[in-house]
């Protein structure tokens, strides 16, 4: 071999080196990509979010609804719709063992409950204007059904006897 051919090969081998470090290099590469689009593909785990409050705001920022803890008690829970002004209008809930509705007038007036308590009792009370309690339907413990209706004060004036 001459010194011509000895140069020709070394020419050529080393441009074969290159092209397979290049080839190594793209299939590295290649693999790197292939791993994470199959990780990227993966379905995500259930996602899981905790807080003690959360409030639901219109496009205007304002809140119309909150899901919390009500304060005072370890048992008490709250979802409360609010209108545009931010006053309260209707509230489901559960406090002490006792489920609830609460609906509001426009003011933020309390203006007719409906409950059932732990026993398992229900009732219906409506309340005026001012906020007193006006009637009120209910079943006791063994049943039976109760009627009441208040005078403006709130104190009983006509009461079924619950028989």
């Amino acid at each position: 071999m001459t010194h011509a051919n000895d140069l020709a090969v070394i020419t050529r081998l080393e441009r074969l080196e290159r092209q397979q470090r290049r080839w190594r290099g793209l299939a590295i590469a290649g693999a790197l990509g292939l791993a994470a689009l199959t990780l990227m593909g993966q379905k995500p785990a259930g996602r899981i979010v905790e807080a003690e409050r959360f409030i639901l705001r219109d496009s205007a920022g304002r809140p119309r609804a909150e899901l919390m803890m009500v304060e005072g008690g370890e048992q008490s829970v709250a979802l409360r719709f609010k209108d545009a002004d931010g006053m309260p209008r209707l509230t489901l809930g559960t406090e002490n063992g006792a489920a609830l509705i609460v609906l509001n007038e426009q003011s933020g007036k309390l203006r007719a409950g409906l409950v059932a308590l732990p026993h398992g009792a229900p009732g219906l009370n409506l309340y005026d204007s001012t906020g007193k309690p006006r009637a009120e339907l209910s079943l006791n413990r063994d049943g039976a059904p109760a009627l009441t209706f208040n005078d403006r004060d709130g104190f009983a004036t006509w009461r079924t006897t619950g028989r």
